[in-house]
């Protein structure tokens, strides 16, 4: 791979360790905020169900 005399330069000034855990910091908070909506989405579907059909939320007490 060749490297422009700009990439080179900037690649002489980055700590790449540092830059990679950045990125893997940055990649995990958009992972659990994902996560977050994935489960809001859930309940809220869940809680939504409960309001159209009450009479689930009697056979799930029962079990």
């Amino acid at each position: 791979m060749h490297l422009s005399e700009n990439e080179a330069q900037y690649l002489k000034n980055v700590d790449l360790t540092q830059v990679t855990c950045q990125a893997r910091q940055g990649a995990m908070r958009l992972l659990n905020d994902q996560g977050l909506a994935a489960l809001s989405i859930a309940l809220a579907d869940f809680i939504a169900d409960l309001m159209e059909h009450p009479e689930k939320l009697g056979e799930v007490a029962r079990r």
